[in-house]
C-alpha cells in the first residue's frame, strides 16, 4: 500500500473541492482518504496499479477530469538534446530513457512532492531500484551531449548529494545511506554505470545518487534534465511518462531527447496516447447492465480517456491499463458501484470454510497484533539480504524473478510488509500464521512490532501471553543470528528443544530496507 498525505489547503490550489466532498470522492475512485485532525492532512491510500496517482498533481488530475474538466494533453516538443549509450551498459543494468522539463518553479512543496514521488516509483514500479532508477537534475548544470557509460570503480570520484566532500564509488556504496541501500545491485561488476556531461562530468553513479554539482534540485531550478535507467525498459518508459506529466502539471514544458544506442535511435518520452477497441455490448454483459454508448462515452471522458468510434484512447500516465476489461473497471467506477442494482445469481454452489481460526489467531488478535498474509514465494537475494543461507526449494521456470524459490522461513515476507507500511503510524504489531518449506512443509507463526524505542522486557511479554495462554513454558537463551543484534539475539527452547527465535533486528538491515525505527520479531513453530 502506498500512501499520499497532503494538506486541504494544499490541494485546494490544484482542484477546488470542499474538503469532505474531495476526500468521498477520491475514496468512491478507489483511493481510500481521510482527514486527520491531530495532522490536519490528508491521507490518501494507494495500491500499486496507479503509480500515477503517487502526487498530488497525479490525484488532483483524476479529481479535475471526474468533475467534467478536460485534462491537459499531453505533448513534446522538439530539440536537438542527444543521450549517447555505450554498450558497455549492456552488462549491469542497458536501459535508459531521458526527457527534458523547462518552465518549471519550484517551492519547498513541489520539490518534497518530486522528492516523495521519485521515492515512491523506485519502491512500487522499480521494485526497490531492481528493474530501474531515476534522477533529476538541473539543466544548466550539465552540457550536452550526455554520455550513458562505464568505468571501474576506481576510476570513479565525485561529490555525491548529502556530503560535502568528494567520494570514490566504493566509498560511495560503504558509507553513503543510499549505497549502503542499493550498492548490492552493483557488487560483483567489473564496471559501474554512470551519467557524464559532454565536458565530463560525473551527474550520478547510477543507480545510487546523483552529484551535487550536478544534480541537486532547488527553488531556483526552472529547467531539468530526467533520466530513468534500468534493466526493464518498458518500465522505464512508464516512470518517465509518469514522471514528465506531473511536471507539466506543475506548469512546465516537455522537450524529446535523442536516445543513441549502438543500433538503434529513438526519442523519448512517447506520450502519444494508446489505443484500445472495445466492445459494448460485451462491456454490457459484464457489468450486468444496460449502457448506450453516449453513456459510455461520458463515463470514459470522467476517467480521463478519450473515445471515439468503439476505440479508447488511453493517457500516456495510464501504467495499468493492459486490455478492455481494465476499462470496464474504470467505466463501473465512474458509473458508482453504490448505482449498481444487486441482483441474486441464477445458479448455485455450496461453499465450505476457506480457513479455521484457532486459538493463536484470537490470542494475538487480543494483544493488538493485525493479521497478514503473504506469497509464500520469495527469491534468493531478499533471503541473502537477512543473512538467511538456507537450503531452498527453486521454481524451475518462474514467471518473475520477484519468485523464484519457496520460503524457508516467514520473517522475510515479514520484513516486506514492514517496508510497504513505513509510512504508516506507530506502533506497529503484526503477525502471521503461514506454511515454510525447508526439509518439509510446516507451518510458522510470526509476530513483531515496529516503534521508535522498544524494551526487550516489553516485547517478550507478548511470547510470554502467547505461551501461558497456549500451555506451554519457554526459556530464552542468547545465540547470534545474523538477522538480529547480538545481545539481543535469543533462541526459543521448549523442553530443551529448540522452537524459534527471537530478537532485535540489525540497524543495518533495516537501513538498508529504508527503515529508521525500531524492529523486534519472534518466529516459532505452532
Amino acid at each position: 500500500m502506498v500512501v499520499v498525505e497532503y494538506t486541504y489547503e494544499e490541494m485546494k490550489k490544484l482542484v477546488n473541492l470542499p474538503r469532505d466532498q474531495l476526500i468521498s470522492t477520491l475514496s468512491e475512485l478507489g483511493a481510500p482518504s481521510e482527514y486527520e485532525p491531530e495532522t490536519k492532512k490528508i491521507i490518501t491510500e494507494l495500491t500499486p496499479n496507479r503509480p500515477d496517482w503517487y502526487s498530488m498533481e497525479g490525484l488532483a488530475r483524476a479529481l479535475r477530469s471526474y468533475y467534467g474538466e478536460k485534462i491537459s494533453e499531453y505533448k513534446t516538443k522538439k530539440s536537438d538534446y542527444v543521450v549517447v549509450v555505450d554498450p558497455s551498459v549492456a552488462s549491469v543494468r542497458p536501459y535508459t530513457v531521458c526527457a527534458v522539463v523547462k518552465k518549471l518553479s519550484f517551492d519547498d512543496q513541489k520539490i518534497r512532492d518530486m522528492v516523495l514521488l521519485q521515492e515512491k516509483l523506485l519502491a512500487t514500479l522499480g521494485r526497490k531500484v531492481k528493474k530501474f532508477g531515476l534522477g533529476i537534475y538541473p539543466l544548466h548544470g550539465i552540457k550536452f551531449p550526455i554520455n550513458y557509460t562505464t568505468k571501474k570503480p576506481e576510476e570513479i570520484a565525485y561529490r555525491p548529494l548529502g556530503h560535502e566532500t568528494v567520494m570514490t564509488a566504493e566509498e560511495i556504496i560503504k558509507k553513503h545511506k543510499k549505497g549502503q541501500q542499493y550498492g548490492y545491485l552493483l557488487q560483483g561488476k567489473a564496471r559501474y554505470p554512470i551519467f557524464t556531461d559532454s565536458n565530463g562530468k560525473i551527474m550520478a553513479l547510477i543507480p545510487i545518487v546523483n552529484s551535487a554539482e550536478t544534480g541537486k534540485v532547488d527553488e531556483d531550478t526552472r529547467e531539468v534534465f530526467i533520466e530513468v535507467s534500468g534493466s526493464d525498459l518498458h518500465m522505464c518508459k512508464v516512470a518517465l511518462n509518469i514522471l514528465v506529466c506531473t511536471f507539466a502539471d506543475m506548469g512546465g514544458e516537455i522537450y524529446e531527447v535523442r536516445m543513441e544506442y549502438q543500433k538503434e535511435k529513438f526519442v523519448t518520452p512517447n506520450l502519444v496516447p494508446q489505443k484500445i477497441k472495445i466492445n459494448l455490448v460485451e462491456i454490457n454483459r459484464i457489468l450486468g447492465v444496460v449502457f448506450t454508448e453516449k453513456q459510455i462515452t461520458q463515463f470514459l471522458k470522467k476517467m480521463g480517456y478519450g473515445y471515439e468510434h468503439g476505440v479508447v484512447s488511453i493517457p500516456p500516465f495510464r501504467a495499468d491499463i493492459m486490455g478492455q476489461i481494465d476499462i470496464v473497471e474504470d467505466i463501473a467506477i465512474a458509473h458508482g458501484y453504490n448505482n449498481f442494482k444487486p441482483t441474486m445469481p441464477n445458479f448455485f454452489t455450496s461453499g465450505n470454510r476457506i480457513r479455521k481460526y484457532d486459538s493463536i489467531d484470537e490470542i494475538m488478535k487480543g494483544m493488538g497484533f493485525l493479521e497478514l498474509k503473504t506469497f509464500t514465494l520469495t527469491n534468493k537475494e531478499k533471503l541473502h539480504y537477512v543473512g538467511s543461507e538456507e537450503t531452498v526449494v527453486e521454481i524451475t521456470n518462474p514467471n518473475t524473478v520477484d519468485f523464484t524459490i519457496v520460503r524457508p522461513n516467514l520473517m522475510v515476507s515479514f520484513l516486506d510488509v514492514l517496508v510497504v507500511n513505513k509510512m504508516k503510524g506507530l506502533p506497529q504489531k503484526f503477525y502471521e500464521i503461514g506454511e515454510v518449506h525447508r526439509k518439509k512443509t510446516t507451518k510458522k507463526l510470526v509476530f513483531g512490532v515496529v516503534d521508535k524505542k522498544l524494551d526487550f522486557s516489553e516485547v517478550r511479554g507478548y511470547l510470554q501471553t502467547l505461551a501461558s495462554e497456549c500451555g506451554f513454558e519457554f526459556k530464552l537463551n542468547k545465540k547470534p543470528n545474523k538477522v538480529f543484534e547480538s545481545e539481543l539475539s535469543c533462541v526459543i527452547l521448549v523442553k530443551n528443544k529448540e522452537i524459534g527465535v527471537f530478537g532485535k533486528i540489525k540497524k543495518e538491515i533495516l537501513s538498508g530496507l529504508g527503515l529508521e525505527n525500531e524492529v523486534y520479531v519472534c518466529e516459532l513453530e505452532t
